[in-house]
């Protein structure tokens, strides 16, 4: 690997210093151009002379990125590295050149160049030394983008995980409580209601407490783990609270939502309306001609608002955002408060 990328960049300044010898040579004698021993030493001297001056740029720029979040105006102080940049290229390619004149030579006795020529070859490598140090700050200001964005990235990822986290550890303690009383008080009159509602129990927080997923889940995953979590409310509030899922099983095998995003959803629409035989409560799920997920409830709100330890509408909005979809929209429809979430197509993926 070592030597893989050695080679590479002896291609690199090797091809480099030998196009701009080739122009050096056609400005200052013209065409055509001849593979002279003179030829030979300046393109060895030009790639030895790039290299140097991009590693001498880098040492230069390395307090660039730090300098540069500091500061509100940022001109200033391009400028000042620019002249920097310049000043220690000009005073390396004088160094160097001698140097490297005097070992070709083999004497210290080094003739330079007529006035117009250095004239020319200052100006020239002025042009050349701009155009490395816009390349190498643009490449620098890229590279910090790209790390503030993955930087951003992961914390946005740390922060979902967390909410999805926070979530699993604060569903409703009475939730856990109301499923236990159930159990103990069905077990001996009605043993298989209380193994149905077991078994539905444990599917439900076996997602609850597995899952590690904030992403996207395929939607029958997604309507398994809320199915169990309906059966338990039904089974609480018998036939106060009525629920239908009305979804094709194609649809569920090829779309896909993000994890957990229905149980706070329906957990609301229980905290917040009055449930009664008289108003009893009815969810429904299913699809929209747009190709939604359309969750729906009677809109009878309580009073007296519910205290809630959901995820909030924030923190749904938020792990949509991250996932790069379209926030779920609520309203209010002819006495439903519905809730329109997106998926996605797995197909199209």
């Amino acid at each position: 690997m070592l030597l893989k990328r050695m080679v590479y960049y002896f291609i690199f300044y090797a091809t480099l210093g030998f196009i701009l010898n080739v122009l050096q040579h056609i400005v200052l004698e013209g065409l055509p151009i001849h593979m002279n021993q003179s030829m030979w030493g300046d393109w060895i001297g030009g790639s030895i002379h790039i290299y140097l001056y991009i590693q001498l740029q880098k040492r230069v720029l390395r307090s660039f990125t730090r300098e540069f979040r500091k500061q509100d105006n940022y001109i200033p102080m391009i400028m000042r590295y620019f002249v920097i940049v310049q000043i220690f290229g000009m005073i390396l390619m004088l160094v160097y050149s001698t140097i490297f004149t005097a070992i070709l030579k083999g004497s210290l006795d080094v003739q330079f160049k007529d006035v117009e020529q250095l004239r020319f070859i200052f100006v020239y490598f002025f042009l050349i030394h701009t155009v490395f140090y816009i390349g190498g700050v643009a490449l620098r200001l890229y590279d910090m983008y790209n790390k503030e964005k993955d930087a951003k990235h992961q914390a946005e990822k740390s922060f979902l995980s967390a909410q999805l986290q926070l979530l699993r550890q604060q569903l409703n303690p009475h939730f856990l409580f109301n499923n236990l009383n159930i159990i103990a008080s069905t077990i001996n009159n009605n043993p298989k209601l209380a193994y149905d509602f077991t078994k539905s129990m444990a599917s439900f927080y076996r997602k609850v407490l597995e899952t590690e997923n904030a992403g996207w889940i395929l939607l029958k995953d997604e309507i398994k783990s809320i199915k169990a979590y309906l059966y338990m409310l039904g089974v609480r509030f018998e036939d106060k609270l009525l629920f239908n899922i009305d979804i094709p099983d194609t649809i569920q095998q090829t779309y896909s939502i993000p994890d957990f995003i229905l149980q706070p959803i329906v957990e609301n629409a229980v905290k917040h309306n009055t449930i009664s035989k008289e108003k009893p409560l009815e969810i429904h799920i299913s699809m929209t001609e747009s190709g939604k997920l359309l969750i729906r409830n009677t809109y009878n709100p309580k009073d007296a608002k519910a205290d809630s330890v959901g995820v909030g509408w924030f923190n749904i909005e938020s792990r949509y955002k991250y996932l790069g979809a379209k926030a779920p929209a609520k309203y209010i429809h002819d006495g439903w408060f519905c809730v329109e979430v997106s998926l996605i197509n797995e197909n199209n993926s």
